[in-house]
């Protein structure tokens, strides 16, 4: 039996955090040796203060966790928080954002970029879409791996983003995106090889829910989610968000592949709320888990099959709910496009038409005024970012002058330091 910890937080008070992680990392029998090498992966995909306040593991958190970590370290031993951002900004400019740097100073613990860390090449015995993967020595050659997920919901992942789709952070860009598509959940568990940590602690604080993964909105939930097998963690954290974990395709792989239990029969959920309590408190959180041509926007969206949640479907909803969350007046007035995904069957009749990822066709007659594709698997967001600027005159909410800077200047000055440092 597999236990999982609900605990209740009402704020972020670092102290008070401590508490909680150490009171359940006892319950949990995690052992007080000193460990030589710890590792913390939190999710920082974005943050910023105006366009995504909820979308990472918050600083506050991060502390208490720390302060708790303290009892397992000996006067040698190094602590390295490590992360990979997304949507192609450096991740040191997203520590910075998201306040880590003070944690830095307060506990004398590493901040490293994984894409500055130096890079190991590690062969998958159980893989199939990845037989090798290329992360960081920092996740690859530790004695203690703590993840610390922020709860979320998200389309690309069939709902939920929790332990498992953390994992996606301990890849470089080039695999990050590779396969990114309707074999993400092969991709999800194949990761687990690598990253699988020793020690789960989810800030669930607040929840960050309904939208785009980085540009949604947080909703405050008063919890901290604590476990040692992250498939019971995220078994659990599904049946938080009301969703069926053994319908989340990775994580039956994963179950299927003996990395943990899903039904709730095969888990002891302990701690001091339960789970039907917090239940009551989300059980009218709308996650946006919709299909693409589902959301009422002025585009005329068509939808061939295969459906790619993980992929181009998925990327283009995802960069729809980015304009909903942090654009809610552009979001009624969206040019009349229409866009086709995917292999659809069917004659269509357009003024505009803009087709989205490299598999892309229409199996029909076709009339339109202007074409443009977009092409990838999936494409990337700056690519939709681009493309809307010069021919929808969609100011997106990623088209921000700090964050350009950071996309361009302090990606270049990233670039130096690992060019100097030989880690590129």
């Amino acid at each position: 039996m597999e236990k999982v910890l609900l605990r209740r937080v009402p704020e972020y008070n670092p102290e008070f955090i401590r508490k909680i992680i150490t009171e359940g990392m006892d319950e949990l029998g995690i052992e007080k040796t000193t460990r030589e090498n710890i590792t913390i992966k939190p999710n920082v995909v974005l943050a910023h203060h105006k366009l995504a306040p909820s979308a990472f593991t918050r600083p506050e958190f991060l502390d208490g966790l720390l302060m708790s970590l303290q009892k397992l370290q000996g006067p040698n031993s190094k602590v390295t928080i490590t992360e990979k951002s997304g949507t192609g900004l450096p991740t040191s400019r997203m520590f910075r954002r998201a306040g880590y740097r003070r944690l830095k100073n307060l506990h004398g613990i590493k901040l490293l970029p994984l894409e500055e860390d130096k890079k190991s090449r590690i062969p998958l015995s159980k893989g199939t879409v990845h037989e090798t993967i290329t992360t960081g020595t920092s996740i690859a050659d530790n004695d203690f791996l703590v993840y610390a997920p922020k709860l979320k919901s998200n389309v690309l992942s069939h709902g939920l983003t929790a332990a498992l789709k953390l994992n996606i952070g301990i890849l470089l860009d080039r695999e990050r995106m590779w396969n990114h598509n309707f074999k993400l959940d092969q991709k999800i568990a194949d990761l687990l090889e690598v990253g699988l940590p020793d020690l789960v602690v989810t800030d669930a604080i607040e929840a960050a829910v309904g939208g785009n993964q980085m540009t949604q909105h947080g909703v405050h939930l008063g919890l901290i989610i604590l476990a040692k097998n992250p498939v019971a963690h995220d078994a659990v954290c599904a049946h938080i968000l009301h969703l069926d974990p053994k319908k989340i395709p990775y994580l039956s792989i994963a179950h299927l592949r003996g990395y943990g239990p899903l039904d709730l029969s095969e888990i002891t959920i302990g701690g001091d709320i339960s789970l039907e309590e917090i239940q009551k408190t989300t059980k009218t959180w709308d996650l946006g888990l919709k299909k693409v041509d589902q959301v009422d926007t002025g585009m005329k969206i068509l939808c061939g099959l295969p459906y790619c949640s993980g992929g181009c479907h998925g990327v283009f909803l995802d960069w729809l709910y980015m304009i909903k969350d942090r654009k809610p007046k552009l979001w009624k007035k969206l040019p009349e496009w229409t866009v086709v995904i995917g292999k659809y069957k069917g004659d269509v009749c357009a003024d505009r038409l803009m087709k989205i990822g490299s598999c892309t066709e229409i199996q029909g007659k076709v009339k339109a005024r202007k074409q443009v594709k977009i092409k990838g698997c999936p494409p990337k967001h700056k690519d939709l970012v681009l493309f809307w600027l010069l021919r929808g005159r969609i100011i997106n909410p990623l088209l921000r002058l700090d964050l350009i800077i950071d996309s361009y200047f302090f990606l270049f000055l990233s670039w130096c330091r690992r060019l100097l440092s030989g880690r590129l």
